[in-house]
């Protein structure tokens, strides 16, 4: 069976037995030898777990007798949704076939959109199996749904299990094994797609640089892709030195995208008809640009370093839970080294970096005593100011709890896969998997994959940071494989965009008011009366920075607008 050939979505009855099928989005790309499609799909139905040992982005659902399986592929690189209905369980892969199959455009979650909104959008999958509409589930990025007469059950299949070994070889060997896994990842989806046209996102950070230059070793100069913003006000969004280092060194061939004032509203707007769905951040909206473009010029797929951060620690906040561990364990002479480290490197006018700094976070977050990270209470509230109270009291007293599991030893390890389980793998590859599809194009991960998660989590922060630099694993081992100038850049910029630039424009900030004061948002009683305008206001002036308090509401207003 084609993987890429199954119907996109269907209904199932408990009551009734019939025949058994698979239906697959996705692929494995180093399936066991001498099994067919079936064959394999059949011991994956059989036992979830195996995929545990396999690299893919498969999505698989499987009806056998009296009972419905949907399996869901470890990063959330392919969603599956299920919903219950009058005549049984409408299932799918797609959003819009799935509500073909439902019969109707289900309500609004509303739970979903508050903490979208109002709290943070690491949150919009504190429970993990929501979705923005109600009624609907996703089956959660490494579990598996069973259908049967006794209803819907959701298990995990992910095993993630602490490794006590891993910590007992030295930093090299550490650094050593992290990257020969990674090649062989890449090794493995480059046979697979063996015969399709790849193309590869860039920037100037050291994930994508890796899963290209592993590439490059089988395929030669490569085709790449990044979004430029060439505003000189936008330069600390702009990669294009950092981008332009590699790809020069290597001799890849280069496609910039210029994004420099785009039309915010209706692309936004367009995006939106095309996912069914909101987009987190407006980053997956220049996603979506450059995706376009490259199916535009034929590609198939799109090989990026999604998955670092969450596994090697890649973000700033994550320097505390490394200070922390450190503490925990009494290496106070590192301690302070890495600090005055993490000072010299990375402290800013704003976000300042002091042992003050460090402190006073750890009394906001973590207890020693117990080993429990609390959610970031700062984070959490910035824009419940901007709601009403009402509306927040009511939707706290429904709301889950934020779960904070801690299944490692290590202060750290907990925090990534806290992350990578619940708040920021979860939103940002549904955000990449839809803004993809509307392409036309999909997304492979190299860096999304148990094997990698499992290592770079059984090691301490000593492996991950080096004098005040992130991702020492991937540093120590990449001499000769990736530029100097790219090997020890401290600079972190990630995929972002200049939305709080864009939303300066008058024209834009006029059109974006009468957006969020018009129509059905504003129906909904959810802002306090003139937030809007305090906020487009206060921006424009440059009094603050709203651009993340304003997205998600330009997002649900247009989203809303479209139903």
């Amino acid at each position: 069976m084609d993987p890429h050939s199954s119907p996109l979505a269907g209904l199932y009855r408990p009551d009734t037995s019939d025949a058994p099928f698979f239906l697959a989005q996705g692929q494995v790309f180093n399936p066991p030898p001498n099994l067919s499609l079936t064959e394999l799909y059949a011991e994956l139905a059989k036992d979830p777990a195996k995929l545990n040992h396999l690299e893919g982005d498969l999505s698989l659902i499987a009806a056998q007798k009296e009972r419905l399986i949907l399996i869901r592929d470890f990063c959330g690189a392919t969603p599956l949704y299920v919903a219950k209905t009058a005549d049984g369980y409408a299932y799918g892969f797609d959003l819009g076939a799935l509500f073909t199959v439902m019969g109707q455009t289900p309500p609004i979650d509303e739970l979903t959109f508050y903490d979208f909104l109002a709290t943070h959008y690491r949150h919009i999958f504190r429970d993990p199996t929501r979705t923005f509409h109600e009624g609907v589930q996703q089956v959660p990025a490494g579990h598996y749904a069973v259908i049967d007469k006794n209803g819907l059950t959701i298990k995990p299949w992910l095993d993630l299990s602490f490794d006590p070994t891993a910590s007992q070889i030295d930093v090299s060997s550490a650094s050593d094994r992290y990257l020969s896994v990674l090649e062989e990842n890449v090794n493995c989806r480059l046979e697979a797609l063996n015969g399709q046209k790849l193309a590869f996102t860039i920037s100037s950070g050291l994930d994508s640089s890796t899963v290209a230059s592993f590439a490059a070793r089988k395929l030669g100069p490569l085709d790449t892709y990044f979004v430029a913003y060439r505003d000189q006000a936008a330069s600390p969004y702009d990669e294009t030195e950092g981008v332009t280092t590699i790809v020069t060194e290597k001799g890849w061939n280069l496609n910039r995208l210029d994004l420099t004032a785009p039309d915010l509203l209706t692309e936004t707007a367009s995006l939106l008809g095309k996912t069914l769905s909101p987009i987190i951040t407006v980053t997956w909206l220049a996603h979506y640009v450059l995706a376009r473009a490259a199916k535009e010029k034929g590609y198939d797929r799109l090989f990026s370093g999604l998955g670092g951060d969450e596994s090697l620690a890649g973000e700033f906040e994550h320097f505390f839970l490394f200070f922390a561990d450190l503490k925990k364990e009494n290496n106070l002479e590192r301690l302070d080294k890495e600090t005055a480290a993490w000072v010299k490197l990375h402290d800013h006018p704003v976000f300042k970096k002091s042992p003050l700094v460090r402190d006073d976070w750890f009394a906001r977050n973590l207890d020693f005593k117990t080993g429990e990270i609390r959610v970031d209470q700062v984070r959490y509230g910035q824009n419940q100011g901007f709601y009403n109270p009402e509306w927040i009291q009511e939707m706290e007293a429904k709301a889950p709890k934020v779960p904070m599991p801690r299944p490692y030893p290590f202060f750290l390890s907990n925090r990534l896969f806290q992350e990578m389980s619940y708040e920021t793998s979860p939103p940002t590859l549904w955000s990449e998997a839809l803004s993809s599809k509307a392409a036309g194009i999909k997304g492979v991960f190299p860096m999304a994959s148990p094997r990698l998660f499992r290592l770079a989590y059984s090691l301490s922060g000593s492996y991950k940071y080096d004098n005040g630099l992130t991702k020492a694993l991937i540093r120590r081992g990449s001499a000769g494989l990736l530029p100097e100038k790219t090997r020890w850049n401290p600079v972190k910029t990630g995929f972002n965009a200049p939305l709080d630039l864009w939303l300066k424009d008058p024209k834009l900030g006029s059109n974006v008011l009468e957006l969020l004061t018009q129509g059905p948002l504003s129906q909904k009683g959810w802002l306090k009366k003139d937030a809007a305008l305090d906020l487009v206001t206060s921006h424009q002036k440059g009094q603050a920075n709203h651009m993340m308090a304003l997205w998600p509401l330009i997002v649900t207003a247009l989203f809303l607008n479209l139903r």
